[in-house]
């Protein structure tokens, strides 16, 4: 009984998976994108010699099209497009198909930035700068007080 369990677990993870059988397969990336933006479409009919067709609810039919081993293309997912999970197929010239998931995501951008605080250190800096230069002036005053003196100012007194 274990062999029998080990055999048909080797057998379905050297299997071929679906979205790639035979060499024909589509992939998007990002595979989650936001509504207004473009995907790349990479596919393959088994071979890079003719255009195919990929079509999605999400961005409606593209040519794909042979560059480098691989059909390409890209594809904008118009805005207000609503959120969630769309198939995405690719149709050979030989009718061979291939399909995957495209998440489309809406988030509402805000018109103002996140409330925080009164921005009072929200200036042009010169204040910043200004307040540093007396600090850095005030000490260096010091370490010449302390030299005239007598005194290193890292010993104690």
């Amino acid at each position: 009984m274990a062999a029998g369990v080990t055999a048909l677990v080797v057998a379905a993870l050297t299997a071929p998976s679906p979205a790639h059988a035979e060499g024909v397969f589509v992939e998007v990336n990002p595979s989650t994108i936001q509504a207004g933006f473009q995907v790349a479409i990479r596919a393959s009919c088994g071979d890079a010699l003719n255009n195919a067709k990929v079509h999605s609810e999400a961005f409606g039919t593209v040519t794909v099209e042979p560059v480098n081993s691989y059909l390409i293309a890209a594809a904008t997912v118009p805005e207000g497009k609503k959120a969630g999970g769309y198939n995405v197929k690719l149709t050979c010239p030989s009718r061979q198909t291939a399909t995957t998931t495209l998440w489309v995501v809406n988030h509402d951008s805000p018109e103002h930035g996140p409330n925080t605080g009164g921005g009072a250190l929200a200036d042009d800096g010169a204040t910043l700068i200004g307040g540093g230069a007396a600090v850095v002036g005030l000490g260096l005053g010091l370490l010449v007080l302390m030299r005239r003196r007598g005194r290193s100012p890292l010993t104690p007194a």
